[in-house]
């Protein structure tokens, strides 16, 4: 059977956050070019120290008072008044030109390049989102599976330990006259797997330069040009802020270099798009679908120096070891005391055998008043306990 082979895979976005302030005269001329923007309504074009970029005549949530747009190949930037360095004053959102045409490695280079041209010192970095994405010509998909393609958002299949805590539980379709053109699953800022009509989008929003996106690849692959009237479609996977550092312990590039394989290919196993069965109702043993199956050897491939083998929920198994380990202290502590107050001499046999017959008795004589204390300690240590309900009840 024919490989199904994709036209075009990349890093389509990224959000960092990085602690750090702009120079105070910076802060003066983006309030004067942010005026001139109110004024205007428009963007206010301000060059400073060799950097070009648009300012914004609104900031934005999070204490941003500044908006600076460096082009439809660079970032857009927030920026906060406040002289504190050592607060997250800075946050950037990568446009996916970028990193079509620069690719992470040199994107982020050119981030921290941006950052000291316009004289600003930087400390520790905070990755709020990250997306990947792979495109496939829907000509060479027919041509593998021998029909052609229509998403069915009935085919996905999303495994049975997805929590409520990942937003899987949530799915958007859209189309346009009887057809389905996207469908997504999840929500950020956790996590997202979308299937979509790029070549669609591309022509609605008018984004041009996608075709020479996947024309430089073709070319690459010695490959004829698209002609621009052929339909692609992308599988597009997204991390956001609380899926990166809850369930993965990403925020700093050390982890996200670490672990960005591991976080993508558990998307794909925790969410597939499968090829229905007539004969079997059991949705878990439906196949992977040709597109699917292709997805997981792009991430195999393209992301194995960024995988690790790491699984999700670090971040809680390192916490709840923590909680383990310093109520167990407390709990020595305890019986030290426990002991003087009995005024009597501590033996290990008998005192830790007077302790558990206190709990024991406890425990069995006062169930309900155990149990009131246990639903507190549950609710208390949420996040880093499945067992504990949410609020409201919902499991």
């Amino acid at each position: 059977m024919k490989t199904l082979k994709p036209i075009y895979w990349n890093f389509d976005g990224l959000d960092v956050a990085f602690q750090g302030a702009i120079p105070q005269d910076l802060c003066d001329v983006l309030d004067q070019a942010k005026a001139a923007a109110q004024e205007t309504r428009a963007k206010t074009l301000v060059e400073w120290r060799g950097e070009c970029m648009h300012v914004a005549e609104t900031g934005a949530k999070g204490g941003y008072a500044y908006i600076c747009d460096t082009g439809p190949t660079g970032a857009v930037w927030f920026f906060s008044k406040n002289q504190k360095s050592t607060n997250w004053n800075i946050r950037v959102s990568v446009r996916s030109n970028a990193l079509a045409s620069m690719g992470l490695g040199r994107v982020r280079a050119e981030l921290y390049r941006f950052l000291e041209s316009i004289g600003t010192k930087v400390g520790d970095e905070s990755i709020s989102r990250i997306d990947y994405c792979m495109d496939f010509l829907d000509a060479e998909i027919e041509a593998v599976i021998g029909a052609p393609f229509a998403i069915d958002p009935h085919a996905f299949v999303m495994h049975s330990h997805t929590s409520r805590a990942d937003h899987m539980d949530e799915m958007d379709v859209h189309g346009v006259s009887g057809r389905v053109t996207s469908v997504t699953c999840g929500k950020m800022p956790g996590r997202q797997v979308i299937i979509y009509d790029k070549s669609a989008e591309v022509r609605q929003k008018k984004k041009p330069e996608w075709w020479e996106h996947w024309n430089a690849v073709r070319t690459r692959q010695g490959l004829p040009p698209l002609t621009g009237n052929e339909r692609i479609w992308r599988v597009e996977l997204r991390a956001g802020k609380d899926h990166l550092k809850d369930r993965w312990g990403v925020t700093a590039w050390a982890q996200l270099d670490d672990k960005t394989g591991d976080v993508f290919a558990r998307a794909l196993d925790d969410i597939r798009y499968t090829i229905p069965s007539t004969t079997d109702s059991e949705r878990f043993r439906w196949a992977d679908h040709t597109v699917w199956q292709a997805a997981r050897r792009i991430v195999a491939d393209d992301l194995a120096e960024m995988t690790c083998g790491a699984a999700p929920g670090v971040v809680k198994d390192v916490r709840h070891e923590q909680l383990r380990q310093t109520i167990t202290a407390q709990m020595q502590g305890l019986a030290a005391t426990y002991s003087v107050a009995c005024g009597t001499e501590p033996d290990a046999d008998c005192l830790s055998a007077e302790i558990g017959e206190t709990v024991h008795d406890f425990m069995s004589k006062e169930p309900k008043k155990f149990q009131e204390s246990r639903k507190r300690a549950l609710q208390r240590y949420r996040f880093i306990d499945d067992a504990a309900p949410c609020h409201g009840g919902a499991s």
